[in-house]
């Protein structure tokens, strides 16, 4: 199921913030930075670039990761394992997985149903209960193999 864009009246940083204010949390002006700029991102991101974009405007390390960290917990954004550490990737759907290229950040979000099914199945045979997964692909997307693939030149 690759990602819809998003297409309602609502940009994708007003319809986050009014779930936030929806569910009675405080709508700082830096809270409502750090969600406009997120939701700004076309892919995955790190942390620390975006407390790199952010700091110039006054807001610290320790608030851009307790938003963060907030819209995690709320759906609105998915952790990502990114070059040895995390990222995340805003999501707008109910429950997927993720493929990440690694040359551009591109993610796309997959519906991985039967793989889920098979690993339940899998740990209900060795009596295993599993109460929460992680299932993401790292890989390169169609538009970064393309510009990687040898040029083919035909003789004249």
């Amino acid at each position: 199921m690759p990602s819809k864009p998003y297409t309602t009246n609502l940009s994708r940083a007003d319809t986050m913030l009014r779930r936030l204010a929806g569910e009675g949390l405080r709508m700082t002006g830096q809270r409502e930075t750090i969600v406009r700029s997120v939701a700004g991102k076309p892919g995955a991101f790190s942390p620390e670039g975006l407390v790199d974009e952010l700091r110039p405007g006054g807001i610290g390390r320790a608030t851009v990761y307790r938003a963060l960290d907030l819209l995690e917990k709320r759906g609105m954004l998915a952790r990502l394992h990114l070059d040895g550490c995390h990222g995340y990737t805003v999501c707008d759907e109910g429950h997927h997985h993720h493929l990440i290229c690694n040359s551009c950040n591109q993610v796309l979000a997959v519906d991985a149903k039967s793989v889920e099914d098979a690993i339940l199945q899998l740990a209900a045979e060795l009596n295993f209960r599993v109460d929460t997964h992680t299932l993401e692909f790292s890989g390169m997307c169609r538009g970064c193999l393309a510009e990687k693939e040898p040029q083919t030149t035909s003789a004249v």
